[in-house]
């Protein structure tokens, strides 16, 4: 599988490597996307990150690759590591310099802090930061979390959900109801994911989808 982007997806300057997909508006700057790698809609990625960090063998006389490579070293065993997936979600914020581990789930809203190592899951809106990554606080209470994670405001399409006092999330989501209410089946964007090129660093004259 190559690349996958939906529309208006932005990585500049970023290392992405193949199995990799990223959902509509979401942008990265000089950052390491691994395979195996999803990112949904409307995350905003900072710079020199590395997503699905690589695992070494610590158990062996050696952590370097050569020493699990059999194109560089003919005496070599391959490490035995499954297929290691990363999934993050819609409307997540990471900030500079994070390193996040593969095997884990981001968060639909979640907020990761400049300079963190995330080992472990982040819930849904929970705001993380430090080495290891630790729990800061939510962006919101209980109730408006669990509204917004009903609403799925990324899956409608943007002239639904532009005009809204985005400021204020309580009204926001009193108005993303009223709506839904009356025409959400027909403002759905479904997915469309269009393969794009092969992996490579992106550069930023490249880097906008369609």
């Amino acid at each position: 599988m190559s690349i996958l982007l939906e529309d208006h997806v932005k990585l500049g300057n970023c290392n992405v490597f193949p199995h990799v997909k990223v959902g509509y508006r979401s942008y990265a700057n000089e950052t390491m996307i691994r395979s195996h790698t999803t990112i949904g809609r409307y995350c905003s990625i900072g710079r020199r990150c590395t997503l699905n960090a690589a695992r070494h063998p610590t158990n062996w006389l050696s952590t370097h690759p050569f020493f699990c490579s059999i194109e560089e070293n003919s005496y070599s065993k391959p490490y035995p590591e499954e297929e290691v997936t990363l999934q993050i979600g819609n409307d997540v914020w990471i900030g500079d310099n994070v390193v996040i581990m593969g095997g884990i789930t981001i968060g639909d809203g979640a907020v990761i802090g400049a300079g963190a190592v995330v080992t472990k899951d982040v819930e849904p809106y929970q705001i993380v930061g430090g080495v290891p990554a630790k729990h800061i606080r939510y962006r919101f209470e209980n109730e408006i979390v669990s509204k917004l994670l009903d609403m799925r405001w990324w899956q409608y399409r943007e002239e639904f959900i532009v005009a809204l006092p985005h400021d204020d999330i309580k009204a926001a989501i009193q108005m993303l109801q009223a709506r839904i209410a009356v025409t959400a089946m027909d403002m759905v964007l479904p997915a469309h994911f269009r393969p794009f090129g092969t992996p490579q660093v992106l550069r930023s004259a490249l880097s906008t989808a369609l």
